[in-house]
């Protein structure tokens, strides 16, 4: 079995809402497409939640500065409990963690749309994106790539009720309702139970997957603990981890198994199976859960920063699922990866650019990149660095481009990942998966989209797949620009009021001696003959427009 086929079958093992089954019972790696099973209980009794706060105050911090107990449902931030009606547990899961992100902010948040997010990650018209149908299973994937694409954050008084009597492609499902675009995205995929914690306090909840089974409920379905020995049947699911108790008593994890955890320790679990139980529709699972937050159902991830949409924002983009795949085939840790956009007079001024990496740690440079004859310019003197930083973690990252302001026309945006870990560069891309009998999803990738570039050479993303991995379908790199409506854009005018006059032609003056700093509008315009430099040419052109202005007069 080749590198590429390997990793991707193993990526596939991340699929959640369908049936999969114990490692001795079968092939571990083996996945059964069949729906999902899951027994609903009767609802009885009040919900029987312990307190996360004394008084709403910490009541026990550790050293780490945390609570004993904390618990996003005590302090309100979240909507009410939800009843799964297909198999899209990681859609309503998503969306309730997001509700409770929006919550947090202040949002005035009634109820998102999970049907909009089903019908938006199905089978495309043309054939391809994800290869499901709305009463199918889902991936862990989708709802990070569903919200950083803007596709999601439509609530259901605004797109109203889908109506699946009717076959649902996901590119007929508009995103013109969208309000709230999803800029920062991390993936919780380690063993620190404190990062973990810290992101249920600082964003609400965690979106996470585990194997379940009715065998190891405890009777009114309100304790939850698979011990590492499980070897049973078992279905990968989705929910919302919304609090923790680190005193939960591990004797309250008694079921079928005859298994108990070592330690005391859970987190407080909201489900999307409606009110079945006595804690109405929440339960206890235990830290020790042998699937809970690793690697076989990743990724595991926190909603971490959320825009609300304007009419003066565009979301650049060349792909509308996210990252499927993580490209990481070149033994480089020095590549930048780049995509082209057509910036126009209502979205040349970039206010962020958003990508996708497993790079932890490393650095990254955002440039803009002229295209010279349709390609982009492989001389980096050319390039424009925008943006620089570290790689805090792995996910979504959202870097300040202030307000850099791009020509008009075709140009690219490059994202240099730079390791010192001698491990290889990684960007996200929208890449085609498979099952052992089946690809689950189809890229639309397209030529002129995406380029890599690294050993002082550049490609079409396409072309290399086909040189590099004999691969037809390629991808598309997971890079984004968020760019705004600029009124302020007019070549000469560096104070921006409107008007160009002596002022400006200081302004440019004091800039070239470094006692003026200038945001991305104001650079634009200093650079008034436009050759990408600002220097004395540019003042003495916008002397020469004013003292022209003043003859007209």
């Amino acid at each position: 079995m080749n590198k590429k086929f390997a990793e991707k079958f193993t990526a596939v093992l991340s699929a959640v809402c369908m049936l999969s089954v114990g490692i001795v019972t079968a092939n571990a790696a083996e996945i059964d497409d069949s729906f999902e099973s899951v027994t609903k209980n009767v609802e009885s009794e009040k919900s029987s939640l312990p307190s996360a706060y004394s008084a709403i105050g910490y009541a026990l911090v550790d050293e780490n500065g945390l609570p004993s107990d904390f618990s996003s449902k005590t302090l309100g931030f979240v909507t009410p409990i939800k009843e799964q009606q297909y198999n899209d547990c990681w859609a309503l899961a998503g969306t309730e963690s997001f509700e409770t992100k929006l919550l947090k902010l202040g949002y005035p948040v009634t109820e998102m749309s999970y049907d909009h997010a089903n019908a938006s990650s199905t089978i495309q018209v043309n054939g391809k994106g994800w290869q499901r149908k709305y009463r199918d299973g889902g991936f862990t994937n989708i709802y990070p790539g569903y919200l950083t694409s803007w596709q999601g954050g439509a609530e259901v008084a605004d797109v109203g009720e889908i109506d699946f009597s009717m076959f649902q492609y996901s590119d007929e499902m508009t995103n013109a309702n969208t309000k709230y675009g999803t800029t920062k995205l991390r993936y919780l995929d380690g063993v620190d139970s404190n990062e973990i914690k810290q992101a249920i306090m600082d964003n609400g909840a965690v979106t996470a997957s585990y194997a379940t089974t009715n065998n190891c409920f405890n009777n009114a379905n309100t304790t939850y603990f698979m011990p590492q020995s499980y070897d049973g049947d078992y279905i990968g699911h989705t929910i919302s981890v919304v609090g923790w108790s680190d005193n939960f008593s591990k004797y309250k994890f008694t079921n079928s198994t005859g298994i108990l955890p070592k330690n005391n320790g859970a987190w407080l679990i909201r489900n999307s199976w409606g009110k079945n139980n006595s804690m109405g529709g929440y339960f206890w699972l235990s830290y020790e859960d042998k699937y809970i937050f690793g690697a076989k159902y990743s990724p595991n991830f926190t909603i971490d920063e959320v825009t609300e949409i304007s009419d003066d924002m565009t979301l650049l983009q060349n792909e509308r699922y996210g990252a499927t795949y993580s490209f990481n085939y070149v033994d480089s840790g020095d590549i930048t990866f780049i995509n082209c956009f057509d910036f126009d007079e209502n979205s040349h001024t970039l206010n962020n650019v958003i990508f996708e990496t497993k790079s932890n740690g490393a650095d990254y440079e955002v440039y803009y990149i002229p295209v010279d004859n349709g390609t982009p310019a492989n001389d980096e003197s050319k390039w424009k660095l925008i943006s620089s930083g570290k790689v805090t973690y792995s996910g979504y990252q959202s870097v300040d481009t202030n307000g850099y302001v791009a020509p008009l026309g075709r140009g690219a945006i490059g994202i240099r990942i730079i390791t010192e870990s001698g491990e290889s560069s990684q960007l996200g891309v929208g890449e085609w998966l498979t099952n052992s009998t089946k690809k689950t999803f189809i890229n639309d990738s397209r030529y002129g989209d995406s380029y890599i570039k690294y050993d002082g050479t550049t490609s079409d993303l396409l072309d290399w797949y086909k040189l590099n991995n004999n691969d037809l379908l390629g991808g598309t790199f997971v890079i984004k620009a968020v760019a705004l409506e600029n009124d302020n854009i007019m070549k000469g005018d560096i104070n921006l009021d409107k008007v160009i006059s002596v002022v400006d032609s200081t302004l440019v003056q004091k800039y070239i001696v470094g006692n003026a700093d200038f945001d991305g509008t104001q650079l634009y315009n200093a650079d008034y003959d436009g050759d990408g430099a600002i220097t004395v040419a540019d003042a003495t052109e916008i002397q020469k427009k004013v003292v022209g202005l003043q003859k007209s007069n």
